[in-house]
């Protein structure tokens, strides 16, 4: 038998569950309406599918490993320069890449709970301790208490906002704050996966404290908005430096050709991407409201996605869901729902009607 890490059983794995299709079959049913994973509810662009159609002949050579004309493009979004810029296999291979960067045995990495649950997991696969703080009585995560919770061992804080699970914001004012008062030894994660999708007036990007403070990096995703999930590519942005440091610890050829080729081309469509943030706000508008209706307890969110506590038991309810076609996330006592399509928002509030 061969031996294995002392510690490896103690790094939580993710799991995804089973495809759609193998549950739908399962279950008897022709479809599954997916509303678990806060995905994109919509396709790619066409012109995106186009693009990875014409790609596919070159797939016998390697991608380029420094992802250079998907970088370029980037840089010509954000008018800044591309040394700034880093991309990486979704924002989820970023943050890990950072904690084999910035902690290790012996370090400590602070981050909110409930948040993203790779924080976690990438904290212990870097051999640090995990230092989780709890949320405020507003479902938001706390900068005062987690600036408390730092240690002189923490080298590394991950601010995921908004934030997930709970879809709650924290101002830009706030944000500002907490970057000011972060010691410059430690490095500072701003997850923004889900910052498209922020409607409220006192949300802003942090992406300039990235670029005045050199311990600030903010990452994003092309998972979310602009359909991607399944190309798995996501960047980040920084002081050029910090960036340069960070990602010495990704492997070569991280992110995919196709990949690059597909965000590259979806970046190409910001009118697009607005449609798709209006459908959304609409969809949450009408999720929360209609949730509220049957007395349903939901948090105001400022992501693709709505959690709410119902007055009965989540995983039963989930289950019950599931068995009539719509897969959703039970999380202890709440359930998170993506927002989906019209037609998809009305299925589950008839679905939850005829449930609860």
């Amino acid at each position: 038998m061969p031996s294995f890490r002392s510690d490896l059983e103690t790094v939580p794995t993710y799991d995804p569950g089973p495809p759609t299709v193998e549950i739908a079959a399962r279950l008897g049913l022709e479809r599954i309406i997916a509303m678990a994973d806060n995905e994109c509810p919509t396709e790619p662009f066409p012109e995106v599918e186009e693009a990875i159609a014409a790609a596919a002949s070159s797939l016998n050579r390697y991608p380029l490993s420094d992802a250079s004309y998907l970088a370029d493009a980037l840089a010509n979004h954000y008018e800044l320069d591309k040394d700034r810029l880093w991309v990486g296999p979704g924002s989820t291979g970023i943050l890990t890449t950072v904690a084999l960067a910035a902690s290790g045995p012996g370090t400590s990495v602070v981050f909110g709970d409930p948040s993203f649950v790779v924080y976690r997991m990438a904290t212990l696969l870097a051999g640090a301790e995990p230092i989780p703080v709890p949320l405020d009585s507003e479902w938001r995560l706390d900068p005062d208490a987690i600036l408390a919770a730092v240690r002189p061992d923490t080298t590394l804080i991950y601010f995921c906002n908004p934030n997930n699970p709970t879809g709650t914001h924290r101002s830009s004012d706030d944000v500002a704050r907490m970057v000011a008062a972060v010691p410059d030894s430690i490095t500072l994660v701003i997850d923004e996966a889900y910052a498209e999708y922020a409607t409220a007036a006192d949300y802003a990007t942090a992406i300039p404290l990235a670029l005045e403070r050199d311990n600030v990096v903010v990452s994003r995703t092309f998972s979310k908005v602009y359909g991607l999930a399944g190309a798995r590519v996501g960047y980040a942005l920084g002081d050029p430096t910090t960036v340069r440091s960070l990602r010495r610890l990704q492997f070569p050829f991280a992110t995919s050709a196709l990949a690059q080729i597909a965000a590259t081309e979806a970046l190409r469509h910001q009118d697009r991407v607005q449609q798709r943030v209006a459908a959304n706000s609409a969809g949450r508008d009408f999720l929360a409201n209609e949730l509220r209706l049957l007395d349903q307890f939901v948090i105001d969110s400022q992501t693709n996605f709505v959690l709410w506590k119902p007055a009965t038991d989540a995983a039963q309810l989930a289950q019950e869901l599931l068995d009539v076609g719509i897969m959703v996330r039970a999380m202890g006592p709440w359930i998170r729902v993506t927002v989906g399509t019209e037609a998809e928002n009305q299925t589950l509030i008839d679905s939850v009607t005829g449930l609860v």
